[in-house]
């Protein structure tokens, strides 16, 4: 695995593509569903706290509302039985999510 400095060399060069996965969610956003006996978490969903007017006259905001496996996310190990013990989101390394495609 190159270190930190070799992948921004590679960038700055243009050797190395970098390809945004990411996509906006909505109400249509797919989720997963599992069969019973199973729990599937909750469609996401936006609502309104203020949009420049007398609920907040100077600035736009939401509540969002959405389970943690709704749209582009990340599995930490802990996530599985197989990585109880391992690590949460806060503990990967960021430079465990860049890799070769």
């Amino acid at each position: 695995m190159p270190v930190l400095s070799d992948l921004l060399a590679a960038l700055a060069d243009g050797s190395v593509e970098v390809v945004d996965l990411t996509a906006p969610l909505s109400e249509s956003t797919p989720i997963l569903q599992l069969p019973e006996p199973f729990a599937n978490t909750v469609n996401f969903s936006l609502s309104e706290i203020s949009r420049y007017d007398d609920r907040g006259p100077a600035w736009y905001w939401n509540d969002i509302h959405t389970g943690e496996h709704v749209g582009t996310h990340f599995d930490a190990p802990v996530h599985w039985v197989t990585g109880k013990d391992g690590e949460d989101v806060a503990q990967v390394a960021p430079s465990r999510l860049v890799g070769p495609a």
